[in-house]
Formats: structure tokens, C-alpha cells, sequence
């Protein structure tokens, strides 16, 4: 199965949850293969520092830019799971990934900014779907606030703007804005190798929501 993380929005978390994704699975026992597609290279650098580190699971890492199609189709064959982090823009990495992808996991921060950028990838489903029909598309949202007093509204407001996008599925699964999340990335890590438990389950939430079934 082939998971694109991304959308048309940087700083929305995409590269920590494609991430989190990849070793959750891993530690699951699948055959877990992570594509960095982004120019960043911020999964490389995290990879790298997992490899020195000698942290199990392994993670196999590649490396691919432009048209990604025909990589991702290849490795789709060799692996359970490719979960591919695109850079956060309207990049030829999102679109050539998606039209052989089996679904989309598009982080957002409840922030106007970023939510007014599911208007462009609305339109860039509706293009995918004429040559990829089957292609699942998730909204997530990411980076939400901790606040009690706050999180209820913020998150009522998330699902709103997003019920008027009928080419998105919200997630019920939410991730908050914690610091481990950046941590463990330095370490090699993600937050289900760390001993935050709030962290954990908004990972193995997200893993049981999209992952349960493969």
C-alpha cells in the first residue's frame, strides 16, 4: 500500500507524521519502506541519525524527486507499507506520487492559512481521480492545542471548514502540538519510542484509524 503524507502547506507537521507513521508500522512487523520525496531531506537527516544510533526497527529510506510514479509503484511491490513524505507545496513529487498512491494523508493546522489551501488540493483530487479514481484522501489535523479550555472549539471549527470539501475524509484522529514530537526527531526516534503516553496514543490512534484493516 502506498500512502502519500502530504499537502500544500508547509510547517503542518507532514514529515513528523509520515515518520511516526513509518515506525509504528514497523514495529507492527510490516515491511515498512519510507520515501523522502521532499527537497528538505528532513526524513534523510532523521534517518540518519537512526542509523548511527542503531535504533530497531530499521527503517529502509529512499530517496526520490520529480516523477516518483514509477519508484513508488516498484518498491509498492516489494514492500507491505511505502509511506512517502512530499514537500509541503504544490509540488510534481504530490501529484505524480498520487496518481499511483492508494491514499492521501494531508496534515493541516486549524489556522486560517492552512486550511484555505484545501481549496488547491480539492482541485488537485479531482485531477488525480480521473486517472487514480480509487485514491482515498484523509484531512488530519495536526499541531492542535493542548488548551482544554480551547481544544473543543478549535477542533469544532477544524470540522467545519473541512465538511465543505466532499474530496477530503476528516480523521476523527488527532495530533496535538507537544515538544517530544521534535525531540525524539534529533534522537532518530519517534514519540512510540519515547515515554510520552499522550504522544503514543495520538500515533497508534492515527495507525488504528487509517492502517487497520492492511
Amino acid at each position: 500500500m502506498i500512502t502519500i503524507v502530504g499537502c500544500n502547506k508547509g510547517g503542518a507537521a507532514k514529515t513528523t507524521t509520515a515518520i511516526n507513521i513509518a515506525v509504528g508500522l514497523a514495529l507492527r512487523g510490516e515491511e515498512t519502506c519510507l520515501v523522502d520525496a521532499d527537497f528538505q531531506r528532513s526524513a534523510s537527516r532523521w534517518h540518519a541519525e537512526r542509523e548511527q544510533a542503531q535504533i530497531l526497527p530499521l527503517i529502509t529510506l529512499v530517496e526520490k524527486r520529480d516523477n516518483i510514479s514509477p519508484t513508488l509503484k516498484s518498491l509498492d511491490k516489494k514492500y507491505t507499507h511505502v509511506i512517502v513524505d512530499v514537500a509541503g507545496r504544490n509540488s510534481r513529487e504530490l501529484i505524480t506520487g498520487s496518481t499511483v498512491a492508494h491514499q492521501i494523508i494531508a496534515p493541516h493546522q486549524c489556522s486560517q492559512l492552512d486550511l484555505d489551501t484545501l481549496i488547491e488540493l480539492q482541485q488537485q483530487l479531482q485531477s488525480i481521480r480521473d486517472l487514480n479514481p480509487e485514491i482515498k484522501a484523509y484531512c488530519y489535523q495536526s499541531m492542535a492545542t493542548t488548551n482544554p479550555i480551547l481544544r473543543e472549539k478549535e477542533r469544532a471549527e477544524f470540522l467545519d471548514f473541512v465538511k465543505e470539501f466532499k474530496e477530503l475524509i476528516p480523521l476523527n484522529s488527532v495530533a496535538h502540538y507537544r515538544k517530544v514530537y521534535r525531540d525524539v526527531m534529533t534522537e532518530g526516534k519517534s514519540v512510540l519510542e519515547s515515554s510520552n503516553e499522550n504522544a503514543k496514543y495520538e500515533v497508534l490512534s492515527l495507525l488504528e484509524e487509517v492502517f487497520k484493516s492492511c
